[in-house]
């Protein structure tokens, strides 16, 4: 599958272009180089390389590394004795490839020219090529983000070697979205606003959409009898938190509400867990014998969750409870009167299930008197944003935290389908919140857990390096126009034409205002 990146534009040139100009090939032109020792070659200001903390490679005219600095050592895994003389393709042939691109200035302009017509299988050969800066956006196998910049080191007149420097733009980028957390702090806090002042302002089910809307009202309408009630959606759309609002809007909320989850009981214990036993009634039996759920719950409001893994052989009797308002322990020969709300809930198809024969029809229908179906995430994402408050408030004060989104992660957010729904979004957020002591939960933080941690690595199987590049450049476009919102000021940004961005973004299908 092919990834879904997030190219910081701005920071990707800024940084190339600090360090070209730090490292203007144009100031070493008349350097003299000192004499080589085992393949290696001393610049002047060799001792200085030597002691940053950046990785820098130089190669000669033909490829072949002639020096590289312990920071280098360390990054590569690599020994310098191990690679000097030998081919720079070759050394980095288990590299993962990037995107390419290069930046000149003249008389105070600046352009930016993306390679999107020829590869090159490193930063390095590309600047012999080229003969002039080039950089490289890529990500490490530790997902941070990185600028590759080449220079060359001119000797009358000729490349004679190529300087390669590595920089982390990660907290660059974080930065950016950190300025951009004052804009969005002001829509959530007026989201949150609009969210209290409405007549729901104390219900648990949190949104402003017409389907949270429409919903909202039939658990108030349902509330108010003691009918019957058949929950459906799936995994991780909230169905026990509307089962919990309709116990709580009841007459019934001072009584006791029980919870059973048919999947969670052995269906040996089932029957004796539903309904209980008298004594003797089996081998191991209490003497006592045992009071079951439904006496448990009388008076109040007993939620069946997954119903749909309700044993065949329990269900005539589960109807029969429903039918007549009474139960029959195991062992007994009596019938106990129940006074007991029942609600149902399953994220199964419970009529295809009857079409099958695995759950009955007459269960079924006594079951489904007032059907109710909770939506998933993904049709009412307009609600991401209250729900993103509100679980931020509610964890932030459990945790003794104070963090916020940022507008790109929230952004994220709404993009993402959630294939878990909002349990999904709670456990993301409450796990955001728990680690680090980050004050920002930005979007580098979020793709790594709903993309998955190896999702930054360009995945190279099945794709040709044309297709790998193709997806950085629809990634920086995107970045580009979701930042500016218009091609006019996405060009002017990418130092390119308008015509040239309209016309990339639509061969990517890409939206913009």
């Amino acid at each position: 599958m092919k990834q879904v990146v997030t190219i910081p534009t701005s920071e990707m040139v800024n940084a190339a272009e600090k360090l070209a100009g730090a490292t203007c090939a144009s100031e070493w032109a008349g350097a003299e180089l000192a004499a080589e020792e085992n393949g290696e070659i001393r610049l002047p200001f060799s001792v200085f390389l030597d002691v940053l903390d950046v990785p820098i490679h130089i190669i000669d005219r033909s490829g072949l590394i002639r020096y590289v600095n312990p920071a280098w050592e360390v990054f590569m895994h690599d020994k310098k004795t191990e690679v000097l003389g030998h081919h720079i393709n070759e050394v980095l042939r288990k590299s993962s490839y990037g995107f390419f691109f290069s930046i000149e200035e003249s008389d105070g302009s600046r352009s930016v020219t993306h390679f999107d017509q020829k590869t090159y299988d490193s930063v390095a050969i590309a600047t012999l090529e080229q003969g002039r800066p080039v950089s490289m956006f890529t990500y490490s196998t530790s997902n941070n983000k990185l600028i590759v910049t080449s220079v060359p080191i001119y000797r009358e007149g000729k490349i004679t070697y190529v300087l390669t420097s590595c920089t982390d733009i990660t907290e660059f980028s974080d930065t950016r979205d950190r300025l951009e957390d004052a804009i969005q702090q002001n829509k959530l806090i007026s989201d949150e606003l609009k969210l209290y002042r409405t007549q729901y302002a104390s219900s648990s089910i949190v949104g402003n959409s017409k389907v949270i809307g429409d919903l909202r009202e039939m658990v108030s309408y349902v509330a108010s009898t003691s009918a019957t009630v058949l929950i459906t959606g799936e995994s991780g759309v909230g169905k026990e938190v509307v089962t919990k609002e309709i116990y709580n809007q009841s007459k019934r909320n001072s009584r006791p509400f029980i919870k059973v989850n048919c999947a969670s009981i052995p269906e040996n214990l089932m029957e004796s867990e539903l309904f209980g036993y008298e004594k003797g009634a089996f081998t191991g039996a209490s003497k006592h014998g045992k009071i079951g759920l439904f006496e448990l719950a009388n008076t109040g409001t007993l939620l069946l969750d997954e119903i749909g893994e309700l044993p065949k052989a329990l269900q005539p009797k589960l109807l029969r409870v429903l039918q007549e308002r009474e139960i029959m322990r195991v062992g007994g020969t009596a019938g106990i009167p129940v006074d007991v709300r029942l609600i149902a809930a399953t994220n199964q198809n419970l009529e295809a299930m009857v079409q099958a024969g695995s759950f009955r029809k007459d269960l079924y229908y006594r079951l489904n008197i007032i059907p109710i179906r909770i939506p998933p995430l993904r049709e009412h994402k307009e609600d991401i944003p209250l729900l993103a408050q509100h679980f931020l408030s509610q964890f932030n004060n459990e945790h003794g935290k104070n963090k916020k989104l940022t507008q790109g992660a929230l952004s994220l957010m709404t993009e993402y389908n959630w294939p878990g729904n909002i349990r999904e979004m709670e456990n993301l957020l409450e796990r955001l919140i728990i680690i680090g002591d980050e004050s920002f939960i930005t979007t580098t933080q979020i793709e790594r857990i709903l993309l998955g941690e190896d999702r930054r690595t360009v995945p190279t199987d099945g794709m040709s390096l044309r297709e790998i590049m193709n997806d950085f450049e629809k990634a920086v476009l995107k970045n580009a126009l979701e930042t500016y919102g218009t091609t006019y000021k996405a060009a002017e940004a990418l130092c390119s034409s308008q015509a040239t961005i309209a016309r990339k973004a639509k061969e990517y299908g890409l939206k913009w205002h």
